[in-house]
């Protein structure tokens, strides 16, 4: 596993975020972290990270446990925070020269690919830059090194639509490696659905959902029964299942097609709509 983690709990000013979160992380998964505003997605990763530790519980990353990361274990892994942190009186230029001598590989190619197609002027200060272009410079640091393993906390919340698309089709290339391990959170699941073939719901201070992206749309979807003997009538696998007169409605996280076919048989109708990402997201975290 890229990322073994287990028992993980953190809290702040007696408020619980994580609560024994158990998570596995294999390599060449490119993940999405959905959660609500609050819901823990930052802390999460800064505990994977070891920036802001973890009260219990434990992770490993690359095969090491994340409290005494070797250096070259380090050097595996590209990160951007949320915030941009980076020395503020430093140029473009002197902060990527001051990046590259703690990494025995960086591909200047790439950087300079990256700072040419974003137009990034390397001379100004970072404090000189925009927001997002300070993001910008963020996701060129974080890539330079081509590390196994990439953690971007809403890498594209500062972007204008344009540098979205651009950062998206520079996930989209990495991820055609499949050594590479990738995962970004974000609220904005039009840019998960692009890029990621896995997705993971935070909320209540765990993982609750998952699965592969395809499997989460094919299997969570809306189940209508439209019968006389409403009361009688129980969805297998629902959440949010309520009565309304002669019809049962329900979000499934698994449609028992048996139980589908057994009801019609006795004449009534299941129907079965399938939902977008956004609301699927909506109904597992009410």
């Amino acid at each position: 596993m890229t990322i073994q983690i287990s028992k993980l709990s953190k809290s702040y000013k007696n408020q619980q975020v994580l609560t024994e979160l158990d998570w596995s992380i294999k390599q060449g998964d490119v993940i999405g972290l959905l959660g609500k505003n609050g819901a823990g997605k930052s802390t999460l990763i800064n505990a994977i990270l070891n920036i802001n530790p973890a009260d219990s519980g434990s992770v490993s990353l690359l095969g090491e446990d994340n409290k005494v990361l070797t250096s070259e274990t380090k050097a595996r892994i590209g990160y951007v925070p949320q915030q941009n942190d980076e020395i503020s009186w430093l140029t473009v230029k002197e902060l990527i020269l001051f990046k590259k001598q703690f990494y025995a590989h960086w591909n200047d190619n790439k950087v300079a690919q990256l700072l040419s197609r974003w137009e990034i002027d390397t001379n100004k200060k970072m404090s000189e830059l925009s927001v997002g272009q300070g993001q910008r410079v963020l996701i060129i640091l974080a890539l330079a090194h081509e590390p196994d393993l990439m953690i971007f906390d809403e890498p594209a919340a500062a972007l204008d639509p344009a540098g979205r698309r651009d950062f998206l089709k520079e996930i989209v290339n990495l991820a055609a490696d499949e050594n590479k391990t990738i995962i970004f959170s974000t609220h904005i699941t039009t840019d998960l659905e692009r890029v990621a073939n896995k997705v993971a719901i935070l909320h209540q201070g765990k993982i609750c959902h998952f699965d592969d992206l395809d499997n989460v749309k094919e299997n969570v979807v809306k189940v209508s029964v439209i019968t006389d003997r409403a009361s009688d009538i129980k969805i297998p696998h629902a959440i949010n299942a309520h009565q309304d007169n002669h019809q049962v409605n329900g979000v499934v996280t698994q449609v028992d097609f048996l139980w589908k076919k057994e009801l019609e048989s006795q004449g009534h109708q299941v129907d079965i709509t399938p939902m977008s990402l956004e609301d699927i997201f909506l109904e597992l975290t009410v």
